[in-house]
């Protein structure tokens, strides 16, 4: 009898055991495991409730995903950045008032600004290897982002939808994107080689003499809209001199917020054709240009009207439909209001 009730226990026992084994398993199958774009393991036990993001096109990234009530920090750009602030507080009525923390930028990050916020995680761009350990080690997982190529926006949608447990409207989003970068395409690749404009890029704040290379997020928008970059150049921000400008002689320039006066008011410039042509024109407000977010489609499709369309209302409802279907109804009508 003495030796049944021993056996009986130990069964007892080693039922339990098995019970909590199994318990474990099922919670590890529940956590969100992933490998971000700069190859960080991120680990999740649920989606994130609280999430600091110290990368503007992230930030973008999850008003597109409908969960900004989950932001409880955001880069300092967002408020000192006016390009950034006067659209970002269309969506966000924290931003309006600037409630929302900014423990960080694009660039830097207060570890203890952020450990006070109590986030379940931090997404940024640019962190140490020690900053993102320190935080691991309080139990903060961290995603890094990049949005340098198509695959990696992409990508990061993704990654984000599923941490942020709104997978299905990220779904929608890639499938979106993917379907309007398709049909930008075809109509691109029905241009013959004779009939395709070519365009100089030029960056923001003055730098006209600064373009960019065939191995960049812009050029992706200038491919996706049928034209040809003058730069062949791999470098992404390349500084040119005017004598090289010339002898390119681009059809088009596309300015990245900018006056094309900046252009027009140099004598030196003026045998190019696009300027002869009055051709040069800007991706102005820039908000709703950025090629690091899925909004470079409606770069792509502005550069396209320029360059072949001239049609001011057709540009304006491609636009219109772009910014509706990434932003929602309700935020992308506010949004309209402002291009």
């Amino acid at each position: 009898m003495k030796n049944f009730f021993l056996i009986l226990f130990a069964l007892i026992l080693l039922n339990g055991c098995n019970s909590n084994q199994e318990k474990l398993e099922n919670q590890d199958k529940n956590f969100i495991t992933l490998t971000d774009t700069q190859g960080n393991h991120v680990t999740l036990p649920k989606p994130a409730q609280k999430v600091v993001c110290l990368f503007d096109p992230s930030v973008d990234v999850i008003y597109m995903l409908q969960k900004e009530e989950t932001l409880v920090g955001i880069p300092a750009e967002l408020y000192f950045d006016k390009e950034l602030y006067n659209y970002f507080k269309l969506l966000d009525k924290r931003i309006e008032a600037k409630q929302l923390s900014t423990p960080g930028s694009n660039d830097l990050a207060n570890i203890e600004s952020i450990v006070a916020l109590k986030p379940d995680l931090v997404i940024a761009k640019n962190l140490t290897a020690s900053t993102i350990q320190t935080l691991k080690s309080m139990q903060i997982p961290v995603y890094l982002s990049s949005s340098d190529t198509n695959k990696n926006l992409i990508k990061e949608m993704r990654d984000i939808s599923i941490m942020l447990g709104n997978e299905k409207r990220g779904e929608e989003l890639i499938a979106y994107a993917k379907s309007k970068a398709k049909e930008l395409q075809s109509k691109a690749d029905q241009l013959s080689e004779g009939k395709r404009k070519t365009a100089y890029f030029s960056w923001a704040n003055g730098r006209i003499f600064t373009t960019t290379g065939v191995e960049s997020m812009m050029n992706n928008c200038l491919e996706l809209a049928g034209v040809n970059n003058v730069c062949s150049t791999k470098i992404d921000k390349m500084n040119v001199n005017p004598e090289t400008l010339i002898q390119w002689n681009p059809d088009m320039i596309v300015m990245w917020n900018d006056s094309p006066n900046l252009f027009y008011e140099k004598p030196e410039l003026a045998s190019i054709t696009a300027i002869k042509d009055k051709q040069v024109y800007n991706l102005m407000p820039m908000f709703f240009y950025s090629p690091h977010t899925f909004k470079a489609l409606c770069a792509a499709t502005a550069i396209n009207n320029w360059a072949y369309t001239h049609d001011k209302n057709l540009e304006l409802k491609d636009l219109k439909e772009i910014i509706l279907k990434l932003y929602g109804e309700k935020n992308g009508t506010e949004l309209m209001k402002y291009l």
